[in-house]
């Protein structure tokens, strides 16, 4: 976890300072950057493996294989991640970019603002993308508990900001815009990675509290 913490610290402090626009040379210092999300999502992809192996084993423990709630909130996650999945295929297997090279086409920010905005505005995609987290954080937090992961919870999937993010003309800045306009494509790939790594170890957390409370 801190080995994830420290790279992600690393690729956001480092990728301010890079035009994502500039053409990036295959070794430059720009081009680094852009490996280190690569890195960082092949830690999410294994890490995420992982954790689905150990939220289905605790899924098939005799105290919790006909708890209901396990079963919803399982399946809740399993839609919401599947559906993220293709969402990060979408934007990867775009027909210009080359999953291969981290810098090029995925550094790009036409890809992230042409796929879920339309000008000032939310794309279809854009507005499905709000409405899917919407729901899935709604459900979840009917059947969690513990005020600590629901806290996490709604830090994570939040698409309400805090009132105190505006434009330097103090508008609101809405959520999408907020995370998402304007980043290169491969920073926007990360995240979708880092939130499934989130998103199952919630669902990991509240097993164990399930269980805790048997």
């Amino acid at each position: 976890m801190k080995h994830i913490l420290f790279l992600l610290s690393f690729v956001i402090l480092y990728s301010c300072k890079t035009d994502s626009k500039a053409e990036l040379k295959a070794g430059s210092e720009e081009s680094f950057a852009y490996d280190m999300y690569g890195l960082l999502i092949e830690e999410f992809n294994a890490n995420n493996e992982i954790m689905k192996e150990q939220i289905s084993d605790i899924l098939y423990n005799k105290n919790l294989i006909e708890d209901n709630n396990a079963k919803i909130y399982d399946s809740l996650t399993t839609q919401y991640v599947a559906y993220l999945d293709n969402t990060y295929s979408e934007l990867i297997n775009h027909p210009k970019t080359d999953p291969s090279y981290y810098g090029g086409e995925l550094s790009k920010i036409e890809y992230t603002n042409n796929f879920f905005f339309n000008g000032e505005d939310y794309s279809e995609t854009g507005t499905e993308f709000i409405s899917k987290m919407d729901n899935y954080r709604t459900e979840i937090l009917k059947l969690v508990k513990d005020q600590n992961l629901k806290r996490r919870i709604n830090n994570m999937l939040t698409t309400t900001l805090d009132s105190s993010i505006r434009t330097r003309d103090g508008q609101l800045i809405k959520a999408l815009d907020y995370f998402y306009k304007d980043m290169p494509l491969i920073s926007v790939l990360t995240r979708i990675k880092n939130k499934e790594r989130s998103i199952l170890e919630f669902e990991n957390d509240f097993l164990k509290n399930l269980l805790i409370n048997k």
